[in-house]
């Protein structure tokens, strides 16, 4: 049976008198979803699908996947349903949560997390990169250009950069920040995993 069904099926469903295949008919609302109403009533009913958690309950799990990241913790699908076990034994609750359940945990909270794959870094880049690091390095560059008068002067601006491409492109999906723009995994190598370019041109295309 489809799994799309509106949210007052579910409820009428769940409260009518009828067996979960009979309910299921008349409704057109799965009976494994009846029946795990009937076993769980502490389930929040919710339109296509069923939350274990309340709003404060779901909210303070959020929480945690912000605070991972910042104790230097990867927010991994397997870390997280262990976490989620925990908590929900912590509630007293028999069902135990799945993948479907964090996919679905996640899409509900996609103001405040989502997946984000990582990219490889090794060790001492990771605990180089900051806030500070790039805003430095930009206002240090706007100082030089007006104190050498550069502007309007591309052809005397060269810029060179260092890039480095991971052996070791594979990263793991993981749950961070909304805001988070990329997350880094610390692989602890030395640099040596990698394949270096150097590259050096001006804005005057040289």
């Amino acid at each position: 049976m489809s799994k799309k069904y509106t949210h007052q099926a579910l409820v009428d469903a769940v409260a009518s008198d009828m067996d979960s295949k009979a309910a299921s008919i008349a409704f057109k609302v799965p009976a494994s979803t009846i029946r795990q109403q009937h076993r769980e009533p502490t389930l929040s009913i919710r339109a296509d699908r069923i939350s274990y958690l309340n709003s404060d309950e779901e909210s303070h799990f959020v929480s945690l996947m912000h605070l991972l990241p910042e104790y230097g913790f990867d927010a991994t699908k397997n870390i997280v349903l262990q976490l989620a076990a925990e908590y929900f034994g912590s509630l007293e609750f028999t069902t135990q949560p799945g993948s479907k359940w964090l996919n679905s945990f996640v899409k509900r909270h996609f103001d405040d997390i989502i997946w984000k794959k990582q990219e490889k870094l090794e060790r001492a880049r990771a605990e180089a990169v900051t806030e500070q690091n790039p805003s430095g390095w930009f206002k240090t560059l706007k100082d030089v250009l007006i104190k050498h008068d550069l502007f309007d002067k591309p052809n005397q601006i060269f810029n060179a950069d260092e890039s480095g491409f991971s052996d070791k492109t594979k990263g793991q999906w993981v749950i961070v920040n909304s805001s988070c723009r990329h997350a880094f995994e610390s692989n602890g190598g030395t640099g040596k995993d990698y394949r270096t370019a150097f590259i050096c041109i001006a804005p005057g295309g040289q």
